[in-house]
């Protein structure tokens, strides 16, 4: 999967050690089901709004208890999962072998109402399943959970899946899932390692490791909610977060690697809605490429970095803009795709962090950015296309060191000598108007540059 780096000591010399972190593609070569992996979904049929009556099963639990052991269980028929749990129905699983292969002829069904996952669990029931492995290929959500009262624990599993639309743990209809000490793999495309879908679903992962290989596929697909705590994941060709519209995602004690779009892509896929919230907290996210720390699009949304790290070797922290992205969730669709999108809101708030990296608005979008509780920043803030706006607060005990010449509308900083900003050399453009604290005067600031009214 990867390797974490970790810094150790010896005799006061540093030595770089690697700790190995494996996950399901270590048992299962994805090699063998390229084929497989390479199959896109078409959503271009019907949406039914209601849930279809004709859910199919081999083994179907419905309005009753069950408990499993210590058995093999399989389904290779298209659209059919191997256990079905429904209406007010509950299942307890220990040291299940479960083998789902078989093709959704439907992959909105498959998306929306759990067709062909290899468990399915509708309709205010349960699941508590503990060592359980799950394998899933042709195209199929490992564990589906639907309607409002349905929830499923799944501790001490390992999940491996193939094909498109194969999430690992998937939520939806106000469906819960709580999982621990789970190993995932997901190698389609739009195969998020844990994911929440219409109207909403949630999605609760503890002390788990996680690889999504799949173009369009993230660690956490956030429509609902997502709290991932002790988390370690690869995301090789997507997000470590992809959220739509207003949801929430809470990372703590996560480590996360993104290779497209972004670290995280929050945006809105129709009309700009406000309330999205994204919380980073102990958590390091690391981009692979030339792509942005964290990107935003037609939305607006709080987001709190605390104690966290982002590496982005783009040396881009945010981007903000008046965009979306696509279907295919494989890049960013401006005017062309959606003419009625509105520039993106970043309400930034950072406590006891070090950044780096350039904060970026385009075409009208705005970027607040408040450094609190020592915090340090280096960094440049600056409009891409079109006019972006950016406001910048400093808290006396924070840092922000320039990477180059700056432009901010409102610059707010409790230490009013502004010492707290190194320039090097570099000038910070700030709004006259906006800032009348500072009299219109140019400041002089540490390091050669200064403040400059514009």
């Amino acid at each position: 999967m990867r390797s974490i780096s970790v810094l150790l000591s010896l005799l006061a010399a540093p030595i770089q050690a690697a700790v190995s972190i494996s996950d399901p593609s270590d048992v299962i070569n994805p090699a063998d089901w390229a084929a497989d992996n390479a199959l896109l979904a078409d959503y271009n049929v019907a949406f039914v709004e209601t849930q279809p009556s004709d859910v199919k099963a081999v083994h179907i639990y419905s309005s009753e208890a069950v408990a499993l052991n210590h058995l093999s269980l399989s389904a290779d028929e298209n659209d059919t999962s191997v256990i079905l749990v429904s209406e007010n129905g509950s299942l307890t699983g220990s040291y299940l072998d479960i083998l789902k292969t078989g093709y959704s002829s439907n992959l909105l069904y498959a998306s929306f109402w759990g067709f062909n996952a290899a468990v399915n669990v509708a309709n205010s029931s349960s699941a508590h399943l503990d060592h359980v492995n799950i394998t899933v290929h042709n195209g199929a959500a490992n564990v589906y959970s639907y309607g409002t009262g349905s929830v499923v624990h799944i501790n001490d599993s390992w999940l491996y899946s193939s094909g498109p639309v194969s999430h690992g743990l998937y939520a939806s209809g106000n469906g819960t899932i709580v999982g621990r000490n789970l190993k995932v793999y997901s190698g389609g495309t739009r195969s998020s390692s844990f994911s929440g879908d219409s109207p909403a679903g949630y999605i609760y992962v503890y002390d788990s490791v996680a690889h999504a290989k799949g173009v369009g596929s993230a660690t956490f697909y956030a429509l609902g909610t997502v709290h991932a705590q002790d988390v370690v994941s690869i995301s090789e060709h997507g997000p470590v977060v992809f959220m739509d519209g207003a949801q929430n995602a809470t990372l703590v004690n996560c480590d996360a690697a993104a290779g497209l779009l972004g670290g995280v892509a929050l945006f809105s896929s129709s009309d700009r809605q406000s309330g999205a919230k994204l919380n980073l907290i102990n958590s390091k996210i690391t981009t692979l490429g030339d792509i942005p720390g964290l990107w935003f699009g037609n939305t607006i949304v709080d987001v709190l970095i605390n104690s966290s790290q982002i590496v982005a070797p783009s040396n881009v922290l945010i981007v903000a803009n008046y965009s979306q992205i696509t279907q295919d969730f494989d890049y960013y669709a401006g005017f062309e795709a959606n003419s009625d999108l509105l520039p993106a809101e970043v309400y930034a708030e950072v406590h006891e962090s070090a950044l780096s990296g350039d904060l970026v608005p385009y075409n009208g979008s705005y970027i607040s950015f408040s450094l609190n509780s020592h915090s340090t920043w280096s960094g440049a803030a600056y409009s891409g296309f079109g006019v972006g706006l950016i406001d910048v607060a400093l808290s006396a005990n924070s840092n922000w060191t320039l990477t180059a010449n700056s432009t901010v509308q409102n610059l707010t900083d409790a230490d009013t000598t502004l010492s707290n900003i190194e320039s090097c050399g570099y000038t910070l453009y700030y709004n006259s108007t906006l800032n009348e604290w500072l009299g219109g005067q140019t400041v002089l600031l540490a390091g050669g540059g200064s403040a400059t009214p514009v």
